[in-house]
């Protein structure tokens, strides 16, 4: 049995049609696979182009995904999103679940959508009581991603993800091949904030050439592309040179595990970059003094493994943590591996950088 995981700019939803009723996917048992192996069908991220976005502004939408199946083989991904839901009572997710407007037509489709933030959106609601809270409003939009066909099922009890995903014969599809969940959207009049900003990365203490990543929406290319055959050198990754490319690795018969070597890995964030320092906004104005942003950094592969998937960029009180790398760890087979670096802040801003590695 295999398990999610998902933070900072959206979340994962179990889609009742199979896995209860709305429940987030958090953690892993001794059952699951670690949430940074990618074996199934996988959203990684939604990046939003506002992550605050003011009355009346556009707001533009892109998913990171991953078809990392076995039997994905370049097969079709359905991908859908709803329109948007504003302040749904109590600003809860599932708010929105009964609403015929968001879940009773046909979803927008493609990995990126875009919506207009409501011009009320901050007015129609009651003003804040303590004048230390900030005035705001919330839009949630829905995504789904399904090896099959994607279609409303108003079936499904009060409170559920009212989502079905389909095969060919009408069979509803298991958790490998349907991933759904939302993100959240937050307008204040008088706050924004920027998506961090990845500006390339270092593996093995070497800062690849720009051709050898790939940063935000360019990325969905290298993730929708199927296996590619390690023995082709038309894969870009050429292995025989003198000095031979440096995202050429040795496999490892334990399989991604501690006791294989360990490869530096890690995406170059610059702590001078304004969008890398910014202060928490609205934590300021209820507290009245510095707040910086969380910002931590989610590490996945599709091969190998890692020794802290998980890694502290910036603490809201102790600053910048310059060792945010990792280690990788080699896979026991020949092939091709992406790994994925995603830089989140706790105001639902991300950014994302991919490479690919060539074990032998």
């Amino acid at each position: 049995m295999r398990s999610s995981s998902f933070s900072g700019a959206a979340r994962l939803l179990r889609p009742a049609a199979f896995l209860g009723l709305g429940l987030l996917l958090s953690g892993c048992g001794p059952d699951f696979d670690p949430p940074d192996q990618l074996h199934s069908l996988r959203v990684l991220g939604v990046q939003k182009d506002k992550p605050y976005a003011k009355p009346g502004e556009t707001v533009t939408l892109q998913m990171l995904w991953e078809d990392a199946s076995p039997k994905a083989d370049g097969r079709p991904i359905d991908l859908k999103w709803t329109p948007p839901c504003f302040d749904p009572a109590g600003d809860l997710y599932y708010g929105c679940f009964d609403d015929p407007s968001i879940f009773g037509g046909m979803f927008g489709s493609g990995d990126s959508t875009s919506f207009k933030m409501r011009d009320d959106i901050i007015s129609s609601r009651p003003p804040p009581t303590d004048r230390r809270n900030t005035a705001y409003g919330v839009a949630y939009v829905f995504f789904a991603a399904c090896a099959g066909t994607l279609t409303p099922d108003p079936s499904v009890g009060s409170g559920a993800l009212p989502v079905a995903c389909l095969d060919s014969s009408g069979k509803a599809l298991g958790s490998d091949d349907f991933v759904a969940g939302y993100t959240a959207v937050y307008s204040y009049q008088e706050f924004g904030n920027e998506n961090p900003v990845i500006s390339g990365f270092e593996f093995n203490g070497q800062k690849l050439p720009d051709s050898a990543i790939c940063l935000g929406a360019d990325c969905q290319m290298k993730a929708e592309a199927p296996a590619l055959d390690p023995a082709d050198p038309a894969n870009g990754i050429d292995c025989t040179t003198t000095p031979p490319d440096p995202r050429c690795i040795a496999t490892c018969a334990d399989d991604g595990k501690s006791s294989c070597h360990g490869y530096g890995i890690r995406p170059l964030v610059d702590r001078s970059d304004p969008a890398n320092q910014e202060q928490d906004a609205v934590s300021v104005k209820q507290t009245g003094h510095g707040s910086g942003e969380q910002m931590w950094i989610d590490y996945y592969t599709d091969g190998g493994g890692f020794k802290s998937p998980v890694r502290l960029l910036n603490d809201a009180t102790a600053g910048w943590n310059d060792n945010y790398g990792t280690e990788f760890y080699a896979p026991k087979d020949a092939k091709i591996s992406r790994v994925w670096a995603l830089v989140h802040d706790n105001r639902g801003g991300v950014a994302w950088a991919g490479i690919s590695l060539k074990s032998q």
